[in-house]
């Protein structure tokens, strides 16, 4: 019984070897508060237009939010460059109105949607221009109900994009800023 006791305190003395992980620092040299980051060019590669935009306006709010980095306008020498490419933008049909109800051509129509949009992006170096991170074909989707009122699908496509492009941006951040690399 006296030596259980001994070797259960000398295992709690050294530990179990478990460590929380979010309580271990990580230093990644791109994590130092207050230096400065731009975002560079966002390319598009899809037939959807303006997404380049939605994206890189989506990656400054969050960077403004919730990290340590000061944002500044490109051109001005950041420490850091943030660049990127929307590589893909497809709407899936998920459900289909089967019965023409009161709006005519309902009928077919869909009832559902998925909206997959997948998109890469480069941390840089801002002195050397060295390519420090990458993340290519980040792949995010989400699903909405379509009325039968076709005059707002354009806006909850629109904000289903918006909601796409802030996940996108607070996902990729997160993996940044963890040292995730």
């Amino acid at each position: 019984m006296r030596f259980v006791s001994l070797l259960l305190s000398i295992c709690f003395l050294v530990g179990c070897g478990y460590h929380r992980l979010d309580r271990q620092k990580k230093t990644v040299p791109w994590g130092i508060p207050g230096e400065t980051i731009s975002i560079g060019r966002i390319f598009n590669n899809t037939k959807q237009g303006g997404l380049e935009e939605i994206f890189k306006k989506a990656v400054e709010n969050r960077i403004m939010a919730s990290s340590p980095w000061k944002l500044i306008t490109p051109g001005y020498g950041s420490r850091w460059i943030l660049q990127g490419t929307i590589e893909s933008f497809e709407v899936v049909p998920l459900g289909l109105n089967l019965r023409a109800g009161q709006v005519q051509g309902a009928a077919g129509s869909a009832t559902r949607v998925e909206i997959i949009i997948s998109a890469s992006l480069q941390l840089l170096d801002g002195q050397t221009g060295v390519e420090v991170v990458s993340r290519p074909f980040l792949t995010f989707r989400n699903q909405y109900r379509l009325d039968q009122n076709f005059a707002s699908f354009d806006n909850k496509e629109l904000q289903v994009i918006e909601g796409l492009a802030d996940d996108f941006a607070e996902s990729f951040l997160t993996q940044l800023l963890e040292g995730r690399d």
